[in-house]
């Protein structure tokens, strides 16, 4: 799930000084009455919920990077629509790092196994309306934005 950081002066957030742009990207899964939600834990092993997804490889492209790191989290196959969203986060267990991740319609076309090897420690379908208390601040404004995922 690692992607590729490289270096970034004065980064695209305020206070930013050199640092590290992690490109990533997720995949916003919905039935109509819930989204796909994954558990997973920052470097310091506290539990969240997100977005299924991961960091880009340097040669790949978003959507194979999207199809990826799915059969990697959750082998599960994903049929990717367009691209609807962005989304950053400043970590705070990695100093200096900024993630960007580009967010895309899609749709699971297998069933869902979450892979604990690869930091996947649960998956759920969770109605918009009743997000776990661990779901991530951007997750939570992403659904917001997209009243057509909302319940």
């Amino acid at each position: 799930m690692q992607g590729k950081l490289r270096t970034v002066e004065g980064g695209p957030f305020p206070g930013a000084g050199a640092g590290r742009l992690r490109r990533g990207v997720k995949a916003l899964v919905s039935t109509g009455d819930a989204v796909l939600l994954v558990k997973e834990s920052h470097d310091d092993g506290s539990a969240f919920w997100t977005l299924p997804g991961g960091g880009l490889h340097a040669s790949e492209s978003p959507v194979e990077g999207l199809r990826r790191e799915l059969r990697e989290e959750l082998d599960c196959e994903v049929v990717v629509d367009g691209q609807t969203d962005r989304v950053w986060y400043a970590h705070h267990s990695r100093a200096g790092t900024l993630s960007s991740y580009d967010v895309y319609d899609c749709a699971v076309a297998s069933s869902v196994d979450p892979n604990p090897a690869e930091g996947t420690l649960a998956a759920r379908w969770v109605p918009t309306d009743e997000l776990p208390p661990r779901t991530l601040p951007q997750v939570r404004t992403l659904l917001e934005r997209h009243p057509e995922v909302r319940t």
